[in-house]
């Protein structure tokens, strides 16, 4: 079941919305159907560091500044 992120035309709120199949959207605000559906972003990593693009890896011996042993989101 996707989530969806919507502007409602009609109060101009935004919202994140769980649409299951034909099912209409409407606003929660103000409950209209007239909405505009936002594009999606997802969150992208490069795997470079901060230090010259450097990439660590989950074996890699090198730890960035922000853990003390290699376990953070960063590392990995």
């Amino acid at each position: 079941m996707p989530l969806y992120d919507y502007i409602c035309r009609d109060c101009g709120k935004e919202c994140e919305l769980l649409i299951m199949g034909s099912d209409t959207p409407a606003c929660p605000h103000c409950a209209s159907e007239n909405l505009s559906k936002q594009m999606s972003t997802f969150a992208f990593r490069s795997g470079s560091g901060k230090s010259g693009g450097e990439q660590s890896s989950a074996g890699s011996a090198s730890k960035c500044s922000g853990c003390t042993g290699g376990t953070c989101a960063t590392c990995h």
